[in-house]
């Protein structure tokens, strides 16, 4: 499974910046990010295609829970675009299943085909850092509506993975807030 997870300025967001986001932006999201749902003997054909990624490979039998796995794929202000593993259980909340009362989850209902080949672009996304300016300029119209970007800001990265399966083209990924992808998806 394949969901966008969109995260309310409470809990581990609860921060003045994050409730000015949400404001500012319209609606009561200041982040997004996806997490994807593969039973491990899915996972591990797909991991032999993806190049580097060692840590990841090394690592991730740490986090199987009924023979699945919850890979989270996300960027904050100021970071680098990462994933991180997530369990029901966990004793950080950064590493647990997002609780409803801090994050809302849509699945995207995308064939086994088009899920594999985004979770490979945005393993390929990894390293790229964080694009202030388009996080701060979202509003522009002109800015560049592109299938890559050198820098991303968290719906924006969202959104072009869903480019590469031919989903929401006609939206500019850099120009999608978190809470306006929140809008597309549940429409």
């Amino acid at each position: 499974m394949l969901y966008a997870s969109f995260a309310k300025p409470v809990g581990m967001f609860d921060n003045i910046f994050n409730k000015a986001v949400a404001w500012i932006t319209g609606g009561d999201f200041c982040h997004s990010e996806f997490i994807f749902t593969y039973h491990i003997d899915d996972l591990k054909p797909i991991l032999e295609e993806i190049e580097g990624q060692e840590h990841f490979k090394k690592t991730y039998s740490n986090y199987i829970e009924d023979d699945k796995i919850n890979i989270c794929f996300y960027i904050l202000w100021g970071n680098k675009v990462s994933y991180r593993l997530l369990k029901h259980t966990h004793n950080n909340p950064f590493y647990r299943m997002p609780d409803e009362n801090q994050f809302e989850q849509i699945e995207i209902n995308i064939n086994k085909e088009k899920k594999n080949k985004v979770l490979k672009y945005v393993f390929d996304q990894c390293g790229k850092n964080y694009d202030y300016q388009g996080a701060l300029m979202y509003y522009i119209p002109r800015r560049d509506n592109e299938t890559d970007y050198a820098r991303y800001f968290c719906s924006q990265l969202m959104v072009s993975a869903l480019h590469q399966v031919q989903m929401f083209r006609e939206h500019n990924p850099a120009s999608v807030t978190p809470n306006y992808l929140y809008k597309i998806l549940k429409t």
